[in-house]
């Protein structure tokens, strides 16, 4: 469960990209990072360069398992490729644990693996990563698209407000 999710944030997949994920989908940089090959909307393909310490946990799952190059990263009990629903379950057994233990940290709503891509989205704003890169990052045609995750937080922008007032205004 772990390495499901922590590749899901690190990269912004959607939950089908995940499910589709081969052997042959990952490479390596010169680094040792992982970049997975992911398959999106209209079969168009992106690259994507995951954290280092998610590339860690993800070759300790990947020697554990000894897949095939043609094979599912990630399978279910009963099938060699885990299916959406699967993650969906994954992702909902998380955040009830996550509701309970943390109730404050929670807005209405429904959270689903998309909700981590839009997490991922806001993130990589938050921490400065231009807009096109990020539009790269999701696999979007349109900018546009990509806006729609301009939803910032509001710890962000109270800190942003702060350094504004300190920089203009502290005497």
């Amino acid at each position: 469960d772990l390495v499901v999710l922590a590749v899901m944030y690190s990269s912004g997949a959607r939950a089908q990209e995940i499910c589709n994920l081969t052997l042959r989908d990952i490479s390596y940089d010169e680094n040792n990072n992982a970049i997975l090959t992911l398959i999106g909307k209209g079969e168009k393909s992106r690259r994507v360069k995951i954290t280092a310490d998610t590339t860690k946990i993800l070759n300790q799952y990947l020697s554990s398992r000894k897949i095939g190059l043609d094979n599912y990263i990630f399978s279910s009990q009963r099938n060699e490729k885990m299916s959406v629903s699967c993650i969906e379950e994954i992702f909902e057994k998380y955040i009830k644990i996550a509701k309970e233990q943390n109730p404050d940290k929670f807005c209405s709503g429904r959270y689903t693996p998309h909700v981590m891509r839009h997490t991922t989205a806001t993130h990589l704003i938050e921490a400065g990563v231009p807009l096109a890169i990020v539009k790269n990052i999701l696999g979007h045609t349109s900018i546009l698209t990509t806006q729609i995750y301009l939803d910032i937080s509001q710890q962000t922008i109270d800190d942003s407000i702060k350094q504004w007032n300190e920089k203009w205004f502290d005497n």
